[in-house]
């Protein structure tokens, strides 16, 4: 009797154990998911903010005419689209020109009388010089959301190509983003690319009929009066400064609300329309260079154009972002990221050992330890070093972020140029065809393996 009561009890005792163990495996898995799923935002799939108050602006809409000094902004949003504008075929290069400056009228001169004497008239005063006042910016409606565009949660390293599809989706495309993928980054997963340069975003918007161009020294201000007018503008930033800080993210910018201090972003990792306050925007901006890309057509052309100005010219953009950032330096002097962005200023403009100098100056301040990926998204130090000749660092640094990325074709591109300039053709050959392998529709490699036989 008491070996069954005893059998008893331990089959009973067996039982709770099981269930306690299983109790336990079960949160463990899901304290697992909760942290995982909390470093890969897309998992999440959150519901879209509500679209602000303010202009509700689709494409065949203009802005609103221009608002008075004194005059309060209108907030009264307009129908959305009944229908779907297909996009425009292939432009030639906008001809766009300048909006004029208006100046104020200079007064008439008095015309001197003339004495009712036989003397000579007196000579007659010339007025003082009437000077223009300096023209005030134009205001901009104090929120503005851009309706409709589709959006699309990322796969692994999508966001160009998500951003792509996003920005074309306004203007009526209906492009997979799987489609850009494949030809940007063909050998997409794991393995793949984990950055996509804006020349080659700018490239195949090209491709697809728009005009686009990567400019550099944004500001919340700029890319508010871009959004105000109807242009869709991508940007590339840190994704953020908590659970993916040092991680490379291009977005794009639909919308803004003056009231919250916020944009609204179509993010492939968050969401549809993302609010991120303006000061947020703003500081995961230098390590990009603070750079933009307007996506327009040809009926927005003369918006852009208004909204640029003389920074329409890419030359212009280049210099001006350079005294841009040299004066955001002299406000923070130790924000390394602002002297990385001051090394990819001085690249664009052709001034290598400048943008040396500033990469080293953010290296020493301690960039790259604290973010050891940021070469995975801009390249540029290690092409401004080939530029010069310093082949030892620049080989160095490349192999490390091929080492670390996995997959890095542009580096291996800059390898090849190397090692072709010091005469071992072989071993450039072999470099090209990994930057082939890790991008097949890459070009300047295919055309460097052309000039040396294959």
């Amino acid at each position: 009797m008491n070996d069954h009561r005893r059998r008893r009890a331990n089959r009973w005792l067996g039982i709770g154990t099981s269930v306690i163990i299983l109790g336990l495996i079960t949160v463990a898995i899901g304290l697992q998911s909760a942290r995982v799923r909390g470093h890969i935002p897309y998992l999440n799939r959150p519901v879209p903010t509500a679209t602000p108050a303010g202009v509700v602006l689709s494409l065949g809409q203009q802005p609103a005419a221009p608002v008075v000094e004194s005059a309060a902004v209108a907030a009264s949003p307009t129908p959305e689209p009944s229908a779907t504008v297909a996009p425009t075929p292939a432009p030639s290069a906008p001809t766009a020109t300048t909006a004029p400056t208006v100046v104020a009228q200079a007064a008439a001169s008095p015309t001197g009388a003339v004495l009712p004497t036989v003397t000579p008239a007196p000579t007659a005063i010339r007025a003082p010089a009437t000077v223009a006042p300096t023209a005030k910016p134009e205001q901009i409606a104090s929120a503005t959301f851009l309706e409709p565009m589709s959006h699309w949660f990322q796969g692994w390293n999508q966001c160009a190509e998500e951003s792509i599809a996003m920005s074309l989706s306004y203007f009526g495309s209906k492009l997979d983003p799987n489609t850009v993928t494949a030809y940007l980054r063909p050998n997409n997963g794991v393995k793949g690319s984990k950055n996509v340069e804006s020349n080659r975003i700018v490239e195949y918007l090209h491709s697809q009929g728009m005009h686009a161009d990567a400019y550099h020294g944004g500001t919340v201000d700029r890319v508010k009066r871009l959004v105000a007018v109807g242009v869709p503008v991508i940007v590339g930033q840190w994704q953020n400064r908590t659970d993916h800080a040092g991680i490379g993210h291009w977005r794009v910018v639909r919308g803004y609300d003056n009231a919250k201090g916020v944009f609204l972003i179509n993010d492939s990792m968050e969401g549809a329309a993302v609010p991120i306050s303006y000061a947020e925007f703003d500081d995961l901006w230098p390590v990009y260079d603070y750079v933009y890309i307007p996506v327009w057509n040809d009926r927005l052309a003369p918006n852009v154009q208004k909204v640029m100005g003389d920074e329409m010219n890419l030359t212009v953009n280049v210099a001006q972002n350079i005294t841009y950032v040299q004066n955001r330096i002299e406000q923070q002097p130790t924000n390394a990221e602002l002297f990385f962005a001051l090394g990819g200023a001085y690249f664009q403009a052709g001034e290598f050992q400048k943008a040396v100098d500033a990469y080293h100056k953010a290296q020493s301040m301690g960039l790259i330890q604290k973010y050891p990926w940021t070469l995975w998204y801009q390249s540029w130090p290690v092409t401004a070093m080939v530029n010069l000749g310093m082949n030892n660092e620049a080989l160095q640094v490349s192999q490390e972020n091929i080492h670390s990325a996995g997959v890095y074709a542009i580096m291996h591109y800059e390898r090849g140029i190397i090692y072709e300039k010091q005469g071992d053709t072989a071993t450039a050959k072999r470099e090209y065809q990994m930057a082939l392998v890790d991008d097949k529709n890459y070009k300047e490699p295919q055309a460097a393996l052309a000039r040396l036989g294959g």
